[in-house]
């Protein structure tokens, strides 16, 4: 069920009517399928691309951010290559440590980074998962920038320090 939970976000959402850089909204749909169905790291790494410097640019969110991040959430109830994962963490990181590009600020887009914390924010359990796994890292990152209950981070760190 959860590959159709990722595939509705992608299905339901008008991608022409958000922006990225260079115009190339339309490739996002098709870039989020390649990246949750990535069965090695070259595939994953070439469908990240085309979302990396695509919808954020080093740390300028574009528009199409914002309908990415529940994308990216959906997919990761789903069982995925470790490559696929690992670059899943990390776009979803690279979104919410974002703000919003100068042209989205131009456009009245300025609160674009905290919009995408906040739909961030309703994944947080996914994102406490991955604290198990070869991703902490980029895990405990995305949860010290999308978490309100800081020491529930230090609790759920703790236990881990503790097995």
């Amino acid at each position: 069920m959860s590959k159709n939970l990722a595939e509705v976000e992608i299905a339901r959402t008008a991608w022409a009517d958000f922006r990225t850089l260079g115009d190339r909204s339309s490739g996002v749909p098709d870039a989020l399928r390649r990246l949750l169905a990535a069965a090695d790291e070259d595939e994953a790494m070439a469908a990240y691309w085309d979302l990396e410097n695509v919808v954020v640019v080093q740390g300028q969110l574009h528009s199409a951010a914002l309908p990415t991040v529940p994308v990216l959430l959906a997919g990761l109830l789903d069982d995925m290559s470790a490559d696929a994962r690992d670059l899943v963490l990390g776009l979803l990181q690279q979104i919410v440590m974002g703000e919003s590009d100068e042209d989205e600020v131009a456009l009245g887009n300025a609160d674009l980074g905290e919009r995408c914390r906040e739909a961030a924010r309703t994944g947080l359990w996914l994102i406490y998962r991955e604290l198990g796994t070869r991703r902490r890292e980029t895990a405990e990152a995305i949860l010290e920038r999308i978490e309100d209950d800081k020491p529930r981070i230090t609790a759920y760190l703790a236990s881990l320090r503790g097995k």
